[in-house]
């Protein structure tokens, strides 16, 4: 079997949950026997692969041209979701202008506006993907989409569920893959009992994610703001959010107790997430988020958005917050600093969210498809 998995064209040079959960199931695919190729073309010839593999259907304008590729070749298609809907989101969680016109405007229409933009910055971005935002239209292309994929690969029952309310539909055939964790790499990091490099970070609260509003670190650094947390922020910088650190980083230089670091290799990460004792990551949006299991293996209590499929996958083991409200988050971090370290979700991650695991359900799910 020959499967070609397609995505964003930044995919590589701005990375994100997505470019670890797509590296990593081609990497586990792989040890089961199957030939995984990753592509980032709108168009690719694809006569050598027996399924197209597509992802996301939140920045559709990429994933609408790579499925009416595949279409016209006559491929099977999965489509592993990445799907919540942005419009709360865009209306609340943005900043300035943006916030502003999302109130205004309908949810077509912003994206046309963020594609606009893009466009001014740089004229090279216009592609037939980009077109496609003002011709076809945002919900247009996510309705073409989900209407002509043969299976669909969520990462909870409540994605599923959510899109299927979204946009009126009652789909059935899909098949859930779990988000994941690397267990070798958590196991490994467990077991060491050497002194970290991070030893400095010992019990502090970490953030992980790219630099933007939707990831929401502006809120989390205002509630944390003269407390005597140390906090580590990681992340890079988003596209178009430089101003948006520019705030984040008069708190990183007004509390000495807060570090920033801007990239981390994954391994190294893991050793991070072992000496910090709380994860809060309160987003606008997490379906389940990778960095918040990643943490969670690792023995990190969790402060973490509501929003998403987290509640699916923490249960009552998480302390949840509201990304709109400054003391929830507070209250939030709070409560998991204070609370005991439970070995209960780390028993789950390592017995149903591994890659290894993760990779077998995807199998199962091409193999359905193509009647084998």
């Amino acid at each position: 079997m020959k499967v070609l998995i397609q995505s964003r064209t930044n995919f590589f040079s701005m990375p994100g949950g997505d470019t670890v959960q797509i590296l990593k199931t081609k990497k586990y695919l792989e040890e089961l026997g199957i030939s995984v190729d990753v592509s980032l073309e709108l168009e690719p010839d694809l006569k050598d692969y027996d399924l197209v593999h597509l992802t996301n259907i939140t920045r559709v304008h990429e994933t609408y041209i790579q499925l009416n590729n595949a279409l016209k070749q006559n491929k099977k298609i999965v489509l592993s979701t990445i799907f919540w809907p942005m419009e709360e989101f865009e209306k609340k969680g943005q900043k300035g202008i943006r916030r502003l016109l999302s109130g205004l405007l309908s949810i077509d229409n912003i994206e046309r506006l963020k594609a606009l933009v893009r466009l001014l910055k740089n004229r090279k971005e216009w592609n037939k993907a980009l077109k496609s935002i003002f011709t076809i239209g945002y919900s247009n292309m996510q309705k073409k989409v989900i209407a002509n994929v043969d299976m669909f690969l969520p990462n909870a029952y409540l994605e599923m569920q959510k899109l299927n309310e979204v946009f009126g539909t009652s789909y059935s055939n899909f098949t859930v893959i779990p988000n994941a964790i690397d267990a070798d790499i958590a196991i490994k990091t467990l077991s060491e009992n050497n002194i970290s490099k991070f030893e400095q970070f010992k019990d502090a609260i970490i953030c992980v994610g790219r630099i933007e509003t939707r990831k929401n670190q502006l809120s989390l650094v205002k509630a944390l703001d003269g407390s005597n947390y140390k906090l580590v922020l990681v992340g890079q910088v988003s596209d178009n959010f430089h101003s948006y650190f520019d705030e984040i980083k008069k708190y990183l230089d007004k509390n000495p107790n807060f570090t920033y670091i801007e990239k981390i290799d994954n391994d190294e990460l893991y050793q991070l997430f072992k000496v910090c004792k709380v994860n809060a990551l309160p987003s606008w949006l997490d379906t389940p988020g990778l960095v918040n299991l990643e943490a969670a293996i690792m023995g990190c209590n969790l402060a973490i958005s509501s929003i998403g499929t987290t509640t699916e996958y923490f249960e009552d083991y998480a302390c949840y917050c509201m990304p709109d409200d400054i003391k929830s988050i507070r209250e939030a971090v709070d409560n998991a600093y204070k609370k005991d370290k439970d070995s209960y979700l780390q028993d789950k991650i390592l017995k149903e969210y591994t890659w290894k695991k993760a990779a077998e359900k995807t199998l199962e799910a091409y193999k359905n498809i193509l009647g084998i």
